[in-house]
């Protein structure tokens, strides 16, 4: 039987705004996230994203500004001057994906599917 701690408390809900066109990338984040108890809001635009944030609501905005960089830094500064404590993260450079066969293999994907780069070896001390 797992053991239940002696303090009682409620652990409020975290709620989380992930604003990136990438769907794919948009859906795994989210589905980790919610895996973890996290409330998910997502937008595919700044536009969409803008409408959605609300001062005081989210505890974490998750900025993709890869493609959309300048109208995403315009949102980040409107956040910034209606809501100084924000916490905001950016989601930059294109999206990696591990092979689930080779750890020592990174296939990146950014619209060109031949892309590959191989992951530095690590140097053992003899």
């Amino acid at each position: 039987m797992p053991q239940q701690s002696p303090i009682s408390f409620h652990v409020r809900t975290k709620n989380v705004l992930i604003m990136d066109d990438n769907e794919t990338m948009q859906k795994l984040r989210a589905h980790v996230l919610r895996s973890r108890g996290v409330h998910v809001h997502t937008a595919k635009s700044v536009a969409e994203a803008e409408l959605l944030w609300v001062p005081d609501f989210f505890d974490l905005v998750l900025l993709d500004v890869r493609q959309r960089s300048k109208e995403a830094v315009e949102f980040w500064r409107t956040i910034r001057r209606q809501h100084p404590r924000q916490r905001i993260s950016f989601l930059v450079g294109p999206p990696t994906y591990l092979s689930p066969t080779c750890a020592a293999e990174v296939v990146a994907r950014d619209g060109v599917p031949e892309d590959r780069v191989q992951r530095p070896g690590i140097l053992h001390a003899a």
